[in-house]
């Protein structure tokens, strides 16, 4: 199951080939001119609380219950196909990531007026048709990939902008939003406690359904590029896409060691930490109370940390001054 940087390689320059220049660059400039909140808001925002990543794969639809029945001990981000499949099934997001230039609004359409507050997480050359009618907070985010296109983008929306490591597919986009590592950093960007994934598949069973609650064809035959045990040893199918992806995520994962945990119960992440979903829910403590008070003791080491630094800067200030102002 390994990776090179190679294919990391080439798998950009494929993309990039065959929407760069015609979609996701339009896409960004009509992006740029909407009124957006900083990435840089839920910067540490999260600790104390737990994230739930809801992907589309078949396990969404074998756990709902479990996650409706907890429903208040997690946040819970999703996908752009998840956002209304969660809603038919009585789940509200919190958060809603959306890497797509193309998705069809269909998946949207019927529930425009239920994003008015669910936050949208989206990479600036999104589908404009989503973005320009969300009703909820937007933060946008630059992708950067193995051929430095996030240069590209930056001219559009300034050199402000949170630039993240480009995941290969949403699934992925949603564990990278939050966790925010790379080369540079190891931190837990956003601080939750853990990422507990459903419906991280990233394949589908024989008799079973493509997307969670949904079945399309001919695209479940015409994606069948692969024939292959998942990690209970079970026979499924999948695209190279969703295969690179899978390599893609376990090898981010555990670069970094971070906090996530595949609670999917099949398919092909085979990542260092599996559990079960329910045992993993029962393990959280539902304590608002805690969660507030870490939250605002986060708030005074912050500033404290930001004034230490502030005064450090006037300290050496003072003394070049000092040495340089008595030659």
């Amino acid at each position: 199951m390994g990776l090179t940087y190679t294919h990391v390689r080439d798998q950009s320059r494929q993309v990039w080939g065959q929407f760069g220049d015609k979609l996701w660059l339009p896409n960004a400039t009509a992006n740029a001119k909407l009124e957006y909140k900083d990435c840089r808001e839920l910067h540490n925002s999260k600790i104390g609380k737990v994230s739930v990543l809801a992907a589309m794969g078949e396990s969404l639809e074998a756990n709902i219950d479990l996650l409706k029945a907890n429903r208040d001990k997690y946040e819970i981000t999703t996908c752009d196909k998840g956002f209304g499949a969660l809603l038919d099934h009585g789940i509200k997001a919190d958060y809603v990531v959306l890497c797509d230039a193309s998705i069809p609004f269909k998946w949207l359409e019927k529930h425009v007026e239920q994003t008015k507050d669910v936050n949208l997480l989206a990479t600036t050359y999104a589908n404009p048709e989503w973005t320009h009618v969300w009703k909820g907070d937007k933060y946008f985010y630059i992708n950067k990939d193995a051929i430095e296109t996030e240069r590209k983008f930056v001219p559009i929306f300034g050199d402000k902008m949170r630039i993240m490591a480009a995941g290969s597919n949403v699934s992925n986009a949603m564990s990278i939003f939050w966790t925010g590592c790379d080369e540079k950093s190891a931190a837990n960007w956003s601080g939750y406690e853990k990422y507990l994934m459903v419906g991280y598949d990233y394949s589908w069973t024989p008799k079973g359904n493509y997307y969670a609650w949904n079945n399309p064809a001919p695209k479940r035959f015409y994606m069948h590029h692969r024939t292959m045990l998942d990690i209970n040893g079970d026979r499924c199918f999948t695209s190279e896409n969703l295969l690179f992806s899978a390599k893609w995520l376990i090898h981010y994962l555990e670069s970094f060691n971070l906090p996530v945990i595949n609670c999917s119960g099949r398919g092909l992440l085979d990542c260092r930490y599996k559990r079960d979903l329910e045992t993993e829910l029962k393990t959280i403590r539902c304590d608002h109370d805690s969660i507030r008070i870490c939250g605002k003791w986060f708030e005074k080491i912050k500033k404290s940390t930001m004034e230490l630094a502030e005064a450090r800067k006037g300290f050496q200030k003072s003394r070049e001054d000092l040495i340089y102002g008595t030659r």
